[in-house]
């Protein structure tokens, strides 16, 4: 708007000047998926356009409140939705970590399982699961069959709890035995058979903890796909044994803690 002052140009200016403090100022018309900046509590994030937020004092307007938008607020614990008013969002420009975490994240969605296995409650492949446990009847097991069986125990998930996976599963068995004593028989397996030998195993893997789909508190596609926790475990020990039905179980443990949070689950079907 062009304004005609006159000879008051020092009115003119003063209105100028309230002007760009009491007149709103116009917002991008900000579509899903689109890459903009947040800001939150003072402060500009990069985030992304969730979905815009109509105007319920404007009903079936297309006047918008505001955006929700997914924002990486804290690298430990990826995007979470955030609701901004218009003024609080401006438009970015895409970078290659937008475009990175796109590809990524479409990529997961697609290999998602389908039907009715366990795994599709949590985005992930099925808990691996042993056909038989009576191989070997003498002797110790292989390094094979003790990592089949160390993958067997670690595996487990009900869709309500978290699901634990493995990856990454290195076992090595003892070259001799010994006697079960108080540790084996009453702390980690109940079920030991007293007569049996126990074989020591030791190795690492990887250990995946991923939450239910239906749990999760955002929406967005990057929390539906990178909704495990990760830690690797490089020195794990444990051991083999057989119980009163004759089934091998082996267990590995490790001493690490820290996991990272945020990741895809483990590949595979």
């Amino acid at each position: 708007m062009q304004l005609n002052c006159g000879s008051r140009a020092s009115s003119c200016a003063v209105f100028t000047v309230l002007s760009a403090f009491t007149l709103p100022v116009a917002a991008g018309n900000f579509n899903i998926g689109d890459h903009v900046d947040a800001r939150l509590n003072g402060q500009w994030f990069p985030c992304t356009v969730f979905k815009p937020e109509p105007n319920w004092l404007v009903p079936n307007s297309k006047d918008l409140r505001g955006y929700t938008v997914t924002c990486v607020t804290d690298a430990g614990n990826g995007p979470q939705e955030v609701f901004v008013g218009l003024a609080d969002v401006r438009s970015r420009a895409t970078t290659p970590e937008d475009n990175q975490a796109e590809a990524e994240t479409a990529a997961a969605l697609a290999r998602q399982p389908k039907g009715n296995g366990v795994g599709v409650q949590y985005g992930t492949r099925n808990p691996r699961t042993c056909a038989s446990r009576s191989a070997p009847r003498m002797g110790a097991p292989s390094a094979a069959q003790a990592a089949q069986y160390v993958i067997c125990e670690l595996e487990q998930g009900d869709g309500t709890h978290p699901l634990s996976l493995v990856a990454n599963v290195k076992v090595e068995v003892a070259a001799v035995s010994h006697a079960s004593n108080n540790f084996t028989r009453e702390i980690t397996a109940a079920d030991i058979d007293p007569s049996q030998p126990v074989w020591d195993i030791r190795g690492s893997f990887t250990n995946y903890r991923c939450a239910p789909l239906n749990s999760l508190i955002a929406g967005n596609d990057f929390a539906r796909t990178h909704n495990c926790w990760v830690l690797d475990q490089p020195i794990a020990t444990g051991y083999c044994y057989k119980n009163t039905f004759g089934d091998w179980h082996c267990g590995l443990l490790g001493k690490r803690t820290d996991w990272q949070m945020n990741v895809l689950p483990p590949a595979g079907e």
